[in-house]
């Protein structure tokens, strides 16, 4: 299965890559298939792919932000236009509206969102809109404003949903397919100072996980309404677990945290409403910033960006709890990973 393996060109406390690595996985094996690509962009650091999977979009997470389409119908990636102006600062992720005609992309620096039309070969257009957040939160170190750090949209009722950080809320938008602007429908408020930074759905549930409380915010979305809060860690004297990114398994009972600043990953349980932490694992390396299992939710890949390894680990089916397969690829900086 094709794989694509978002990373850092900057470094920082991983080593810089020189673009993205294209590989093949399979059964927790991860083979990079020839040299890396997308050579030149800066910070290549999340990707999302066309429903064909021809054409692959990339975050240029730099100052001045930008996002790419790649043609990846061929043996190395070619750029379909020139990069586009996300109209922010330091984008940090994208999605695929569902419609197929835009991309969706968060910048976390400048806090807004913007929204890119998709034309019939995969290329992008100038922005249609660009939204700037307002506000700011309790932690004046990391929310002394808004810092929209994802944007998906909900598969059940069609909102397009935005993280942000910095104001310590999930806005939901109604896309305008006809304009390609966004309206604002709600706005959701989580804990003050817990910092909303990505999200996962299932049915009538969406399932936050927050960078600076971490932990799992559970919200009814049909109420709407914070239900819940359930930590991503023990408390054993290491301090907050900083967590990255969040994934559901494909049977929809169990939820797996990347906690980046105690290096492990956390197992929760998940039915509806009920969430609970039954395990956590070491990840293997250092600093995970992102997890991905394989569509069939067999094998979990987490990508430990500050040590340059991509691990894998292989699920148990009964328990959900990851067990590692000792197959690590060693790569700069993995930020993120992407199958199809």
């Amino acid at each position: 299965m094709r794989a694509f393996i978002g990373a850092a060109t900057s470094g920082g406390q991983g080593g810089p890559a020189s673009g993205i690595t294209v590989a093949d996985i399979e059964k927790g094996v991860v083979t990079p298939v020839g040299e890396p690509a997308l050579s030149g962009v800066g910070n290549p650091m999340y990707l999302a792919l066309s429903r064909d999977g021809r054409v692959l979009y990339a975050i240029h997470e730099v100052g001045a932000g930008a996002v790419s389409a790649w043609a990846v119908d061929g043996a190395v990636p070619r750029p379909l236009s020139e990069p586009r102006s996300t109209g922010g600062d330091g984008p940090c992720h994208l999605s695929l509206h569902p419609s197929g005609r835009f991309l969706l992309t968060a910048d976390y620096g400048s806090g807004s969102l913007s929204v890119h039309p998709i034309g019939a070969d995969g290329a992008l257009g100038e922005a249609t809109h660009v939204v700037q957040h307002e506000g700011s939160g309790p932690d004046q170190q990391r929310q002394g404003g808004p810092h929209a750090h994802m944007i998906v949209t909900d598969p059940v009722r069609g909102h397009v949903l935005a993280a942000d950080l910095g104001t310590d809320t999930v806005y939901r938008y109604v896309l305008d397919d006809a304009t390609g602007r966004l309206s604002l429908a709600d706005e959701i408020a989580v804990a003050p100072g817990s910092g909303p930074r990505h999200l996962v759905v299932r049915d009538r549930y969406a399932y936050v996980v927050t960078e600076l409380a971490s932990t799992v915010t559970v919200i009814d979305l049909d109420t709407p309404e914070v239900i819940t809060d359930v930590a991503t860690h023990v408390d054993d004297g290491r301090g907050p677990s900083y967590p990255s990114a969040i994934r559901l398994g494909a049977d929809g009972r169990f939820l797996y945290v990347a906690n980046r600043f105690v290096d492990d990953i956390a197992v929760l349980s998940v039915d509806g409403p009920d969430v609970a932490l039954v395990a956590t694992v070491p990840c293997g390396g250092s600093h995970p910033r992102d997890l991905e299992l394989d569509p069939d939710g067999r094998y979990l890949y987490v990508a430990n960006q500050f040590s340059d390894q991509l691990v894998s680990f292989r699920v148990d089916e009964r328990t959900g709890v990851p067990e590692p397969t000792g197959h690590v690829l060693s790569t700069p900086s993995p930020a993120s990973i992407l199958f199809g």
